[in-house]
């Protein structure tokens, strides 16, 4: 892990990030640190939708225990890509929460985030 200390900090501000905007309904706040092309097929109404089912099933977001880091998947064509893996705690569940991140000219990307409980 010690070689991705400097993404692991990417991670950890990019998901802080993404749980606000999830608790203010923030679209725009969520999907800043995606590329373009990677939000195709996941629109403001699509975020709304998964932040209401969020809210029903696990309620509010309370906090998180790092649990480890995993390589990108070999078929995908983000070369260095990352995942991070976080216990997360709500009201009324817990969840694992995973963020997904790659480079490309110096700038770190989110290109994947879900919630699994």
């Amino acid at each position: 892990m010690e070689n991705n200390k400097e993404a692991l900090g990417v991670a950890e501000e990019y998901l802080t990030e993404m749980l606000k905007a999830d608790r203010d309904e923030d679209y725009e706040g969520f999907v800043c640190r995606f590329e373009k092309s990677d939000l195709e097929d996941f629109g403001k109404d699509d975020f709304l939708k998964d932040t209401a089912l969020m809210r029903d099933e696990l309620g509010p977001y309370q906090r998180r225990d790092f649990l480890g880091a995993l390589n990108g998947f070999k078929d995908d064509d983000r070369p260095g890509c990352l995942r991070f893996v976080w216990r997360a705690y709500y009201e009324k569940n817990e969840a694992l929460i995973v963020v997904g991140i790659h480079q490309k000219n110096g700038i770190w990307y989110v290109n994947e985030s879900t919630v699994s409980k």
